[in-house]
């Protein structure tokens, strides 16, 4: 063997465990521990995703009614689709409102202009027009 070629290391179980646990307590940066260890950063990301999946797998219950149903990755972009659909169509629907509640405006102040000139003709006062409530949304 020559003298630039490295042999593999093995890790055991506990060694992983120990620097994977010095990522995860946020004690470390991966960077850190592969950089004192002399082992590479991507090594020591595996690990942490192996040791997450791991501990999700040991949590899910293996009891039917507690399992959660499998959601496919087609279903979750039909349900988005639909929101974004949906938020679309809300969108139009606010848009046309507030184009509808503006002329509305233009109009209610048009008809005071017109009912103030039909009470000057007449020579009386206009009654003033009463108070608009707001309500909360």
């Amino acid at each position: 063997m020559s003298e630039n070629t490295k042999s593999r290391t093995s890790y055991s179980p506990e060694e992983k465990a120990e620097i994977v646990l010095a990522v995860l307590k946020r004690k470390t940066t991966i960077q850190k521990v592969a950089e004192e260890k002399k082992i590479a950063a991507t090594l020591v990301s595996l690990w942490k995703k192996q040791a997450e999946t791991a501990v999700l797998e040991r949590f899910q219950s293996k009891r039917p009614g507690r399992r959660k149903a499998e959601v496919s990755v087609d279903e979750v972009k039909g349900d988005i689709r639909s929101a974004r659909i949906q938020a679309r169509t809300a969108k139009t629907r606010a848009t046309r409102l507030e184009s509808s509640l503006k002329a509305a405006r233009a109009r209610v102040a048009e008809l005071e202009s017109a009912i103030k000139s039909l009470a000057e003709l007449a020579g009386c006062k206009a009654a003033k027009p009463a108070p608009t409530r707001r309500t909360k949304a």
